[in-house]
């Protein structure tokens, strides 16, 4: 038997990628591996980004794991069903595990394909899982110490016997006690290969607080959740140094909201400019709490470039969508960064349920009036776990989540969809010509 565990991450790269593409390595796989090695046991990562499904599932099956865990994103159920149906035709001792959101909000779903799945922030509870799991010499079918305060989030249906412990998420006293999370599994020269060839420098990801405290309508936080925690500087610091090891150039900070609180951001961009880095970054930003000040030293830290939720050109669309901003709190941030020479990148949704075509065509406006470096236009997403989700009528339940970046209605909705899909495409082609001209709509 080779590594005990093998953490996989089931996605493949299409053969033909969406000119918008961007690739990072999975930053929950790497944390899970870094506790694996805390713990003294062995791991393989397999990243199925660059390898076909027959390289994966031949890959494993030649390790022999006692463990195979199997990270689930929305997009990647189906892939993650068909690596564990192959898997356990040639495994038939291995226990088969699996979390991420999709598994936290429908666990009794994956159940069914798998031993056990675990919920919320399982980073933590699944190497101590794992631990017990191979001291004990168990089997599939005989785990020991299943109790709620060893091993919370661990859902396992067997014999007509549900065990559901509930979720956690971790308080910032562990997230300090946490070893970085472990890159050295991934294909790093592919990935720079990648980032090279396409956009000209080399960027990879790195997540710097937890949580989010507000609630938009469209939005779901099954695994951080609610309550914003942030680490010591200092130890962002040494992961980044890290990352400078691998040989990036650039970080996307995959915080949902990096710039929530103003006097931490401000302390990480004093302690960029400070330790003079050679490292830019970009990172989510909301559209309120910024100042010429505040965004000016986010330049001088080595921000390039900002992505804003600006979603709708339409303040009535906006309290539909549970943002807590307004039109003009939009545009002066786009403003405000783009005066700073930091790019801004800004995304649109058009369809909402409860809004117009007025309200459709001044968002198609709103984005154009812009001084944008990018924008990206879609019809509402209703993720599992979000508010919209629960709300609207007629999803779709074998509905296609992989192409979850295609203007395509996944609900009942009252809009005309081929109408939407021209207007945007329509939006995005005008958008392009006009940034070609450097001109823009006032």
């Amino acid at each position: 038997m080779g590594e005990e565990v093998a953490l996989i991450y089931p996605h493949f790269r299409e053969s033909a990628p969406v000119e918008t593409e961007k690739l990072f390595p999975p930053l929950g796989i790497a944390y899970l591996r870094s506790q694996l090695s805390a713990r003294s046991i062995r791991s393989h990562v397999y990243d199925c980004t660059f390898s076909s499904f027959s390289q994966i599932v031949d890959s494993v099956e030649r390790q022999q794991p006692a463990i195979v865990g199997i990270y689930v994103m929305i997009t990647m159920t189906r892939n993650a069903t068909l690596i564990a149906e192959e898997l356990r035709k040639r495994l038939t001792g291995t226990l088969f595990v699996t979390g991420g959101p999709l598994p936290t909000l429908f666990p009794g779903r994956f159940s069914q394909k798998f031993d056990v799945v675990f919920r919320g922030e399982a980073d933590s509870t699944f190497a101590r899982f794992c631990q017990d799991y191979l001291s004990n010499r168990s089997s599939p079918g005989n785990i020991p110490g299943l109790d709620s305060a060893r091993y919370p989030g661990l859902y396992r249906e067997q014999a007509g016997k549900i065990t559901s412990n509930p979720p956690i998420h971790n308080p910032q006293s562990l997230l300090n006690k946490l070893p970085l999370p472990d890159r050295s599994g991934f294909d790093h020269e592919h990935y720079q290969s990648f980032w090279r060839e396409t956009y000209g420098h080399t960027q990879t990801n790195i997540i710097i607080t937890r949580g989010c405290p507000f609630s938009c309508d469209f939005c779901s936080k099954p695994i951080w959740g609610n309550i914003h925690r942030k680490p010591p500087l200092n130890r962002v610091l040494e992961e980044i140094h890290d990352i400078l090891g691998y040989g990036y150039d650039r970080l996307w900070i995959a915080d949902d909201s990096f710039t929530l609180d103003t006097g931490y951001l401000k302390a990480f961009c004093h302690m960029m400019i400070r330790e003079g880095l050679p490292i830019s970054w970009t990172c989510l930003s909301r559209v309120d709490r910024l100042s010429p000040e505040l965004v000016d030293l986010m330049r001088k830290a080595g921000c390039v470039k900002v992505y804003l939720g600006l979603e709708s050109g339409d303040d009535r669309t906006l309290r539909l969508m549970g943002k807590r901003a307004t039109v003009e709190d939009g545009r002066r941030a786009v403003s405000l960064f783009s005066n700073a020479g930091i790019g801004t990148a800004g995304f649109f949704m058009v369809g909402y349920p409860g809004e117009t075509i007025e309200s459709v065509e001044k968002t198609l406006s709103f984005a154009q009036s812009l001084p944008l470096d990018e924008i990206s236009v879609n019809v509402p997403f209703p993720l599992p776990g979000s508010p919209l989700f629960e709300r609207v009528s007629g999803i779709e339940e074998d509905a296609d989540w992989e192409k979850a970046n295609e203007a395509r209605f996944v609900f009942r909705s009252e809009f005309d969809e081929e109408f939407l899909k021209k207007r945007i495409k329509d939006t995005i082609v005008l958008f392009q010509k006009r940034r070609e001209r450097g001109e823009y709509l006032r």
